[in-house]
């Protein structure tokens, strides 16, 4: 009984029924035959904690001792993990003090895991000692180990910092992977740093690792944030030359970039490309075009681009329909830009503050007072509805730490 039981959990966890597997632990339990063990235990308590119920997690994992079994390492880390996951940091830390209190070791996913979460508030001290404390806990630090370090340095500017633990890996003797010169090269793009992000992407060649289209989208998206077009096309061209087909993402980009820079018929080029590819424009690729059109003014051509949506089937999002808002509104046409928020409101989306702001503004500069006034109403409502939902969501919220949950 005590393997099938064990076994039959593991089971349905791996097959992600963690019901199912929790209703056999309450069958057991209240019969008394509760036949489990640690790794079985581990499996719910990593379950509750990948579907979003922490607090079930933190039941199973009380439940263990009553059971006769003691958490290890690994179920530690796993709830720790979730608790981080789930925004619980505070609960996170607490149960490494109790992991250590208890005389459980961690180990390199708990290191890893408490990285990551420091490195994600930019608090690298923390960070930083607890991975230069693992080879002096025997803890044998690999390439995750370095790549969350080095994540968590570029995403915070520190790329300096990122780039002496590259060689500080090779010292070691852990090798990078595709991942870890990725980060390096995205880094220093976003920084406009393009000769250094050059460097990594040559060295990344050279540790016999070949760019993936990932490399060659943050390789180009530097190019454009450094408006150099001509080097981000022909890193677009090396791109093809080596048998890597553009993505949804290369194209945004380029759409993107082109657009920022009023290259319109550039950008409805590139738009006309990804279409022939075969690939899905999506709202966010139809929202960086109709932004540009709307900041030029061309309302004509923004409102074809915005009709050919719905007739591609592509939804409109809140912020296309409030750029075409700010459009309309800063051309004065009054009516276009009230249509467009009874429209946005029959679909259930809440204009922002901004679009019922400057319709209001613009319809009572054209002595449109009874509808500006019927819109300072409807603002009015939505405010308030908005207002109560925040507070419910907070009394909730509340509730819930209370009960535990």
């Amino acid at each position: 009984m005590w393997g099938t039981t064990a076994a039959a959990v593991r089971r349905l966890c791996a097959a992600g029924d963690v019901r199912s597997a929790l209703a056999m632990l309450a069958r057991g339990t209240k019969s008394g035959d509760a036949a489990l063990d640690v790794t079985a235990c581990t499996a719910l308590v990593n379950g509750c904690c990948k579907g979003g119920d922490v607090a079930e997690a933190r039941r199973v994992f009380d439940e263990m001792p009553l059971l006769g079994l003691a958490p290890n390492e690994v179920t530690y880390t796993a709830l720790m993990h979730g608790y981080f996951t789930h925004g619980q940091r505070e609960k996170g830390f607490a149960l490494f003090e109790e992991m250590r209190r208890g005389g459980v070791e961690p180990n390199l996913y708990t290191y890893n895991c408490l990285i990551g979460e420091w490195c994600r508030t930019g608090e690298f001290e923390r960070a930083r000692s607890l991975f230069d404390e693992m080879p002096v806990r025997g803890i044998v630090r690999n390439v995750v180990s370095y790549n969350t370090l080095i994540a968590g340095l570029c995403r915070h500017g520190k790329l300096w910092d990122a780039a002496k633990l590259l060689d500080m890996m090779r010292t070691e003797g852990t090798r990078p992977s595709i991942i870890t010169f990725n980060l390096l090269v995205d880094g220093y793009g976003k920084a406009g740093k393009m000769s250094n992000a050059l460097h990594f992407f040559n060295q990344m060649k050279a540790a016999g690792f070949q760019p993936s289209a990932v490399t060659y989208n943050m390789l180009i998206a530097g190019f454009c944030r450094a408006r150099d077009m001509t080097r981000a096309n022909r890193a677009l061209s090396d791109m093809k030359e080596r048998g890597l087909e553009p993505t949804k993402v290369t194209y945004t980009i380029l759409i993107d970039s082109f657009a920022r820079e009023n290259h319109m018929d550039k950008a409805f080029e590139i738009l006309a490309g990804m279409e022939k590819a075969g690939l899905e424009v999506d709202a966010h690729t139809y929202g960086v075009l109709v932004r540009a059109l709307c900041m030029e003014g061309n309302m004509k051509d923004a409102r074809k681009l915005f009709q050919s949506m719905g007739e591609k089937g592509v939804e409109p999002s809140n912020v296309i329909y409030d750029m075409m808002i700010y459009g309309y509104g800063r051309e004065g046409s009054s009516y276009k830009a009230l249509k467009l928020i009874m429209e946005m409101r029959q679909k259930g989306l809440i204009p922002n503050s901004a679009s019922y702001g400057l319709t209001i503004r613009v319809l009572c500069k054209d002595d449109k007072c009874q509808e500006a006034e019927a819109l300072l109403d409807d603002m009015e409502t939505v405010r308030s509805f908005a207002g109560h939902h925040q507070n419910f969501i907070a009394s909730k919220s509340d509730s819930q730490q209370k009960d535990g949950r």
